[in-house]
């Protein structure tokens, strides 16, 4: 890994970024021995872009560099620009530009989420890579990229993992090491799917410190006998004085007695008079304690039994199922009991944590496999080797997966055998579009690609200036995708040659739709348009997603969930909550929800005169499509992000399948709302959509493992 040395921190530091070799790494990262005292200042949440705190942030900034003694360095852990545009990273570079001491950052989900070039946005505007680790003092540094692409939620890719296993043995496993990111990690609320992978990954090391943010609070919490703190975001007033003295590792933490905020994470009104508060909040030691011999396992199915090993009596042993809230366990023998009572069948994560009197706790994971009468076990499941977050696509003898691992998938439906991928250089959100033989899909390496569906060869692949999220549409001999280099493209879907371009003013995620003669596209710019497919030319369009205040709003717009056509309407949704019916001939709108049910994450469906929709409250919606009256709501039990419906079963026993980010998957009657059946899937947020056929739906989750269950 390529690695360079500040010159007035020469002896001091050794900085390896991402994107190097391994062996340069195993050479420079010898463990040096600890070297003398210093302090290093832990930031989060800078928001620059996020209303008119640049000052504030350039205030805290400045009052960071005058600290006494001087930090060797700032560790910061994401969201430094609001929604990362161009113009916000230029505002953040010049409030960073005159620091007196290195700034080392994290990407957060604000910094990647509607940024028009996604991940290489934050590279480029910030000038930090996706992740990285250096060395000062004795103690190793990483910080981690916990963001996922278009999403609210965490996740650590697998190349970043290998990445981190390399460069934590380089280290070796004695010597202290301190990890920042952005989503937190151990806590009730899951926000990184796969955070037990990374957990599992560096138990061996001698971790002494998480760093955290995201949440906009000051927290501290122990995972598995080492503390993690998050803090408030910088512009709220708060940053940690992290100094290091000998074996001590010593925590103050700046703050406001009364730190103002309001939803959406922006301070509501100026904390300039406000008290600042500092204080001590943890004292701990860069020596690994030694954790406690301890043990637990399952024991016909359901019994949780925890051996005490070597725990002190006075512990406390509680349990998790899934992501609910840990309950204490009733000791019996020469432990403790507990039971399995999951409502639900399927694939469950059990997590016991064993909390000693000075703190430190203890997290012992275990899996465990559920079965009910009435609902159906899976056909097969296959792992496809990286995070699926899109739409599945059944067609012809063929199911499509598409991967953020940069793969189209196609896979045998009965047996869930690969058949056959395609390869390209950035994930694959984009929704595969099947036509004439012919898979259109788009890539984040910028292109447009056309794979033959008889030799599995790309047809054809088109350049475009950003990463290509959207899915396509054919009609008329016409390929519609969007980029987000703001650009409609229609390509002639024969050689790929441009047809016509649409500019628009925001980044385009979501599945073009078309009735045969127009396009029809949400965008980040808050407009919805029908394209004619020919030329291109905009037949109509509509400017959709107001915020509280009345005005439209960008964080509202019709971008995430894709439109749906039936009786002569288009219906979209935006994140205000509403639903929208458009009367495709005339443009006119035929009715809209009157008030907010949350829904705009996820796409309509329409299905003989009936309009469904998942909400972010977990309830999903049945809609009559003529004037929008709600004929039913059924609850999912849990928060409903970019999983659209999916129809299947035949009209009189029909269902509409949806997904949960916490895992559970819901067969829900279409006749009536009825919860069919619902089934656990698992580890991994769910946040693709299921597609069926006559016997099956499939659903996939960021753990790559595409599951395929009966219909009934």
């Amino acid at each position: 890994m390529t690695c360079f040395f500040k010159s007035r921190f020469l002896r001091a530091f050794s900085v390896k970024r991402a994107f190097s070799s391994f062996f340069v790494a195993a050479v420079l990262l010898a463990p040096p021995a600890r070297a003398g005292d210093f302090t290093f200042v832990h930031v989060s949440d800078i928001h620059v872009g996020a209303g008119n705190n640049v000052k504030t942030d350039a205030d805290m900034l400045a009052e960071i560099s005058a600290l006494s003694p001087r930090p060797a360095f700032i560790a910061g852990t994401g969201d430094l620009c609001e929604t990362g545009t161009e113009s916000q990273y230029e505002d953040y570079r010049k409030i960073v530009a005159n620091l007196p001491m290195p700034s080392y950052q994290a990407p957060g989900n604000h910094d990647v989420r509607w940024n028009p070039l996604g991940k290489e946005g934050f590279v480029k505007g910030s000038g930090q890579p996706m992740y990285q680790s250096w060395s000062y003092q004795g103690i190793h540094f990483v910080l981690l990229d916990s963001t996922t692409l278009l999403q609210h939620w965490g996740h650590f890719d697998s190349d970043m993992l290998a990445w981190l296993k390399k460069d934590l043995w380089a280290w070796g496993t004695s010597n202290p090491v301190i990890i920042g990111f952005h989503h937190p990690i151990g806590r009730d609320n899951v926000q990184a799917d796969n955070e037990q992978e990374l957990m599992d990954l560096v138990a061996p090391y001698n971790v002494r410190l998480w760093l955290q943010g995201h949440g906009h609070a000051n927290l501290l919490w122990n995972i598995n006998g080492t503390p993690a703190v998050m803090v408030q975001g910088l512009y709220q007033g708060a940053y940690d004085i992290v100094e290091i003295k000998g074996d001590t590792l010593r925590i103050t933490r700046r703050a406001l007695a009364q730190a103002k905020k309001n939803a959406g994470e922006l301070l509501a009104g100026d904390n300039a008079e406000a008290k600042v508060n500092r204080r001590e909040i943890l004292v701990t030691t860069l020596t690994k304690p030694v954790a406690p011999n301890w043990n637990a396992k399952i024991v016909n199915a359901t019994n949780v039994i925890v051996d005490r090993g070597t725990l002190p009596n006075d512990v406390e042993v509680a349990l998790r199922v899934d992501q609910g809230k840990y309950e204490p366990l009733a000791s019996g023998g020469s432990g403790w009991k507990g039971k399995l009572d999951a409502p639900l069948a399927g694939e469950h994560r059990l997590t016991v944590q064993a909390t000693l009197k000075d703190g430190r706790a203890y997290q012992l994971p275990l899996d465990a496999i559920t079965t009910r009468t009435g609902t159906p076990k899976p056909a097969w499941q296959t792992n496809v080797g990286s995070s699926v977050l899109s739409r599945l696509v059944r067609d012809g003898d063929t199911l499509f997966v598409p991967s953020m691992g940069g793969d189209l998938v196609a896979m045998d439906p009965m047996r869930g055998a690969e058949k056959w991928r395609v390869h390209t250089a950035g994930g694959v959100f984009s929704t595969p579009q099947v036509d004439n033989g012919v898979v259109y899909f788009g890539s984040a390496d910028h292109n447009v690609y056309a794979v033959d569906l008889a030799t599995h060869q790309v047809k054809w692949k088109f350049p475009t200036g950003g990463a290509v999220f959207g899915g396509a549409s054919v009609a008329r001999g016409v390929v519609c995708i969007a980029s987000c280099d703001r650009t409609i493209y229609g390509l002639d879907a024969k050689t790929g040659q441009k047809k016509w371009t649409v500019q628009t003013g925001g980044m385009t995620q979501s599945k073009v739709a078309t009735d045969g003669s127009l396009f029809f596209v949400g965008t980040w710019d808050n407009m919805f348009r029908a394209i004619d497919a020919e030329s291109g030319h905009i037949a109509w369009s509509h400017k959709f997603g107001k915020s509280r205040g009345g005005a439209f709003s960008f964080y509202f717009a019709p971008a995430i969930g894709s439109p749906t056509i039936g009786d002569r309407n288009v219906f979209i949704s935006s994140n205000d909550g509403l639903l929208h019916a458009v009367d495709i001939a005339s443009g006119k709108i035929a009715w809209e929800t009157p008030q907010s049910h949350q829904l705009g994450y996820c796409g309509p469906l329409y299905r003989d005169g009936r309009v469904y929709q998942g909400s972010l409250a977990g309830k999903v919606y049945c809609f009559d499509a003529h004037d929008g009256s709600i004929l039913w709501q059924a609850d999912t039990g849990g928060a409903i992000y970019d999983s659209s419906c999916a129809f299947g079963g035949g009209v009189s026993r029909g269902n509409v399948y949806i997904g949960c980010v916490d895992g559970t998957f819901s067969a829900i009657r279409a006749s009536d709302g009825a919860i069919a059946w619902q089934y656990r899937l698992g580890p991994g947020h769910v946040l693709a959509s299921p597609t069926t056929d006559e016997q099956k739906v499939y659903i996939s989750s960021m753990s790559g493992k595409v599951t395929a269950l009966p219909l009934n």
